[in-house]
């Protein structure tokens, strides 16, 4: 019997295009981020685990912010982690969910 997913997030993930988080050396693809959480291609983590993780720009990894994410859920490959909100993290979201979207982050002006 298969379950269905609930969304239970707060806010909206937009795509990832173009980033990815940095763990030890290792990159992975983001799925999807939101100001609260990102999704990425990976394994070897349990939910509840806290990771300290960099978020960086596929086109230029010197562009990226640190991260502290607490994994909520991992399932078919894909990990689902809650940030530990920064100003500068938050900064970092809302312009690259800027640049994807091409809305003008009315945030951080």
């Amino acid at each position: 019997m298969m379950t269905q997913f609930k969304e239970r997030r707060q806010h909206v993930r937009k795509m990832g295009d173009g980033l990815a988080v940095l763990i030890n050396g290792k990159v992975f693809p983001v799925v999807d981020i939101s100001v609260s959480g990102v999704s990425f291609q990976g394994s070897g983590h349990r939910p509840g685990d806290s990771i300290r993780l960099t978020v960086a720009a596929l086109r230029s990894l010197d562009d990226s912010v640190e991260a502290l994410v607490t994994i909520k859920a991992t399932e078919g490959g894909i990990v689902r982690g809650e940030f530990a909100p920064t100003a500068k993290l938050m900064r970092y979201i809302i312009t690259h969910l800027g640049e994807v979207t091409g809305a003008q982050p009315a945030y951080f002006r």
